[in-house]
């Protein structure tokens, strides 16, 4: 056995082929500037992959452009690294509207801004992502109040008047509608106001094989319809007391080849998900390493910029009498960071 994995290592080896760096062939970094229209076709793709592997909470919006390098890749192809400076929007993840149609939450709104490192390859004209690195924060409290005074903050997902206005909104959605039974999936965001005391919930719910009305007596029974019938919605609700809730939700048809599994699976068997413990937010975070074509690249694939080999220097005097050539202009230096498209945070 140990003989076999030493041969496919070596084969493995083998197979690996450097391309050398030749000095009659250098390589040159190609500056960029932010706003550039490549700059922003890279980073649409880069904002449409981190949305569509974003496992949680809400879809984010281009605000800025902060930084872009262009590297040479051999033998073909170019390197684009990229920091992007995100801004969530009111579309939760299960919303299929296109993020270009998602208003971004203003500031009065408690926002939450997200920060990405993207790394995309670009070959034969067309982009494709390599990696992203993500994270995301909420704007301070401080900063809220400073801008407006009576608004209220994020609360902890996890709270239990959060968690009991949830319960109560969607309790009150299915007992007043025909259609199928709704279950949650997932608390989206919560506010809580004072004086008077509500508690402003947003939360993502999924249909199952029960009605409404079945669900009252069998409500164990109630399981999530098939993949090829799921079907989600968000809600919206303002809870004063038990008996004072204004609850809105919006049904969305069923999407084609979308399952969201990676909230769905909390609820086979019947079973709630988990609330996020000691969260005001569901964290962009976010690290996804793809290669091309299926194919692992070593370090050797990708050749950046490399200094030719030294020359000696050789001190000559120079004749006073004969003027100094003129300097010229040098590299033209990427103008970065880009416009910022909704407000700095």
């Amino acid at each position: 056995m140990k003989v076999l994995v030493a041969l496919l290592l070596l084969v493995q080896l083998l197979s690996c082929k450097a391309v050398p760096f030749d000095p009659s062939h250098p390589l040159h970094l190609r500056f960029l500037d932010c706003d550039d229209p490549e700059s922003e076709e890279a980073a649409a793709i880069a904002v449409d992959y981190i949305n569509a592997h974003h496992h949680h909470g809400y879809k984010y919006a281009l605000n800025s452009i902060e930084k872009i390098k262009v590297l040479p890749r051999r033998p073909t192809g170019e390197i684009f690294d990229l920091e992007l400076d995100l801004l969530e929007t009111v579309c939760h993840i299960v919303n299929p509207l296109p993020v270009e149609n998602c208003t971004v939450r203003p500031l009065t709104d408690h926002v939450v801004e997200g920060d990405c490192d993207v790394k995309l390859l670009k070959l034969d004209g067309h982009f494709s992502v390599l990696s992203t690195q993500c994270h995301s924060t909420p704007d301070s409290a401080e900063d809220v109040t400073q801008i407006c005074p009576n608004c209220p903050t994020l609360a902890l997902l996890n709270d239990t008047r959060v968690i009991t206005a949830v319960d109560l909104a969607l309790a009150q959605y299915n007992r007043g509608q025909d259609g199928a039974f709704f279950k949650l999936l997932e608390i989206g965001r919560a506010q809580i106001q004072h004086f008077p005391d509500i508690v402003d919930v947003e939360f993502a719910i999924v249909a199952t094989t029960c009605s409404a009305k079945d669900a009252q007596e069998h409500v164990g029974d109630c399981q999530l319809l098939p993949k090829d019938q799921v079907q989600f919605g968000f809600c919206n609700a303002a809870v004063l007391t038990k008996n004072n809730i204004t609850v809105s939700c919006t049904i969305y048809e069923h999407q084609p080849g979308v399952t969201h599994h990676h909230l769905t699976h909390d609820h086979l068997g019947g079973q709630l998900p988990t609330v996020v413990k000691g969260f005001k937010h569901h964290d962009l975070r976010h690290s996804h390493h793809s290669s091309v074509h299926g194919k692992s690249e070593s370090s050797s694939a990708e050749a950046f910029v490399g200094l030719p080999p030294a020359v000696p220097v050789v001190k000559r005097s120079v004749d006073p009498a004969i003027p100094a050539p003129p300097v010229g202009p040098g590299p033209k230096l990427p103008v970065c960071p880009g416009r910022i498209r909704h407000f700095q945070v």
